[in-house]
């Protein structure tokens, strides 16, 4: 058993210096390591002596299972493909709890997971079996500076609950798009927001950052030139959960108050008219060049008893109080006899829009996301959609419950160049090589379990004849966009085609270097 340790730790040490990683542990030290792991017996073992230890240490924050927290924790997650069980849930209400906590956990070799907001559908990434979730449900203290300038905010909430916060004061912060998506998650994956146009990825705007390291040292990061942590502060920028806990996020705020836009459903004889109005918006010229505006575009199936059922979506926002904004008039201009549902209009404050969305915040149903690029044409988005919907008929209809949705996530080159000027992130994009994409999603919702394999293979194989088709186009993105991913996707190998890796392994060594984290934080993708 040791030697086996050994050759996949010794394994794993030669990829890291083929991707120019420094400062690795020594043979003798893995040695040692391993050995100690085995002397400490099976996981759950360890796991138990971490849970007992805590509870001992810290009481009001541990919870033994069948206790209603633990329920509560354990099982509050969007997807039911992610419920899982830990031994036991550590829930600490501030960041010396803990730090103290982690300690502990180290001092047993437990595996754990850390949970924000419980949104990203990645068994395995925000909880885990016979370990320790540590729940970060408590840690939502909000500050707002006393020019208003930066806010900063716990990971333990969601982003309705941020922009309600926020909103009466008539400020904003690029965040999430859904209501019940998580604050730290998001903030460590990339974030997609109604902002991005003007303000790039939800990182970018991120100014500052309180992280719990892998011996309990509490840091504090900032951009501010000079700050001795840099390489960490660039690395927390989509880098994801791979070198701390991050337990405060300090956010650049800008005004808004008012916006024009909402939820909009159209009938499957829309269909045509909804596509060639996102090819127009896609267009050079066209709506996605307005860094003021925000779309998601949609078709989505549902197939009940065997019969399907198609219909589009856009979300849309546009600050202000104009009815009629120039960049959305193409889906404006959809006939009213096809539309189902028009919740676009003026709204007084912003957040009625996401606030439109709570039907998809359902954590009754099993999800799944696969992330798909490409350049936007005619041709393009339509065999997109065309692909999607045909699998799905022929791949799904026994699914219980089935929804699946072709999702269009416009990236524009504004959008680009704004996170650009902001410093860049993990993430490597570049305005000038990617230009203007869509970021698209393969997403489902289903009921039963038995159905989980039948959904990821037709996921896999919608993704690979999408690609096949767009790169014989010559449109293909080989972006993956972490937070939409599927497990067995990279999204880091995708990231800058991989350029970022060697930067994030010296991060980690430099942050983690005994590889605690490594070893034994649980996480939905591989540095790879």
């Amino acid at each position: 058993m040791l030697a086996n340790l050994l050759s996949r730790t010794r394994f794993l040490q030669l990829g890291l210096l083929a991707l120019g990683a420094t400062a690795l542990p020594s043979p003798s030290e893995l040695v040692a390591e391993a050995k100690r792991d085995l002397e400490l017996g099976h996981p759950r073992e360890r796991a138990a002596d971490a849970c007992t230890a805590l509870a001992a240490a810290l009481p009001e924050h541990l919870f033994w299972p069948a206790s209603a927290q633990y329920l509560n924790q354990s099982q509050d997650v969007w997807s039911q493909t992610c419920v899982m069980t830990p031994l036991c849930v550590f829930e600490p209400s501030t960041v010396s709890a803990l730090s103290q906590g982690l300690q502990l956990i180290r001092s047993a070799r437990s595996q754990f997971a850390f949970r924000s907001g419980g949104h990203m559908p990645v068994p395995g990434a925000q909880s885990l079996d016979d370990g320790v979730l540590i729940s970060a449900s408590l840690l939502r203290a909000n500050r707002l500076s006393a020019d208003g300038a930066v806010a900063s905010v716990g990971p333990g909430q969601t982003w309705m609950d941020v922009y309600a916060w926020l909103a009466p004061r008539g400020l904003a912060v690029n965040g999430g798009r859904f209501p019940s998506v998580g604050v730290g998650g998001l903030l460590v994956g990339g974030g997609m927001g109604y902002f991005s146009g003007r303000q790039g990825w939800a990182v970018d705007n991120v100014v500052g950052w309180q992280v719990v390291l892998w011996n309990g040292t509490v840091l504090e990061v900032t951009n501010a030139p000079g700050d001795p942590h840099a390489d960490l502060a660039w690395a927390l920028k989509g880098g994801s959960n791979l070198f701390g806990l991050v337990t405060r996020f300090d956010l650049r705020t800008f005004p808004v108050t008012s916006a024009f836009g909402g939820l909009t459903i159209w009938s499957a004889e829309a269909g045509p008219d909804v596509l060639g109005a996102l090819t127009s918006y896609m267009a050079p010229g066209g709506g996605v060049e307005d860094p003021d505006v925000h779309i998601d575009v949609f078709a989505g199936l549902s197939i009940a008893n065997g019969t399907p059922s198609l219909s589009y979506y856009n979300i849309a926002l546009y600050p202000g109080s104009d009815a009629g904004p120039a960049p959305l008039e193409n889906f404006t201009a959809i006939a009213a006899d096809r539309t189902v549902v028009n919740g676009a209009a003026v709204q007084e404050s912003w957040t009625a829009i996401p606030q439109q969305l709570d039907s998809f915040s359902t954590r009754a149903l099993r999800n799944l996301f696969y992330a798909i690029s490409f350049e936007a044409t005619a041709e393009s988005i339509a065999l997109y959609n065309r692909t999607i919907v045909d699998n799905a008929v022929a791949m799904l209809s026994g699914v219980q419950g089935l929804n699946t949705y072709a999702v269009y996530q416009p990236v524009s080159k504004q959008y680009l160049q704004a996170s650009k000027d902001k410093g860049g992130n993990v993430l490597g994009l570049d305005p000038d090589v990617d230009g203007t994409f869509v970021a698209g999603i393969i997403l489902s919702m289903w009921e039963n379990a038995e159905d989980d394999a039948a959904v990821l293979e037709f996921s896999q194989v919608s993704a690979q004849q999408i690609r096949e088709q767009t790169e014989a186009l010559g449109l293909y993105n080989k972006f993956i966009y972490l937070g939409d991913s599927a497990q067995g996707q990279l999204p880091f190998g995708s990231y800058a085609n991989g350029k970022n890796i060697p930067r994030l392994n010296a991060a980690r060594n430099r942050y983690d270097p005994n590889n605690f984290l490594e070893r034994y934080l649980h996480r939905g993708f591989p540095l790879a």
